[in-house]
């Protein structure tokens, strides 16, 4: 973002996700205006974080993946086998657990 202060707008539309957008909206609209600025201040330290630090470390390993077709050598570890595999162990088991569920009626 610019130098411009951040609004509720501007803060909505620099959250990354939809649901996380919702969330931020809810909060904003049910807290009490005594409080409001303390959750505007929590949100915008979330969305310059973002913005300014998470967000260009994802376009970085997106156009490395662009340009050679895997993720960088530092995201390949032992530590990121393990994580695709409790990925792949989790998914398993919810199929099974949707399988088993429409096999109950």
């Amino acid at each position: 973002m610019s130098n411009q202060p951040w609004t509720i707008d501007s803060i909505a539309h620099a959250i990354p996700h939809p649901e996380l957008r919702q969330n931020f909206l809810r909060e904003v609209h049910l807290t009490p205006r005594t409080d409001l600025e303390a959750v505007l201040d929590r949100w915008e330290r979330f969305v310059r974080r973002w913005t300014q630090e998470e967000a260009p470390k994802i376009e970085q390993v997106r156009a490395y993946y662009q340009e050679h077709g895997t993720l960088p050598p530092d995201y390949e570890s032992a530590q990121a086998e393990q994580a695709q595999q409790s990925f792949d162990d989790w998914r398993a088991r919810m199929r099974a657990a949707k399988k088993a569920g429409s096999d109950a009626a």
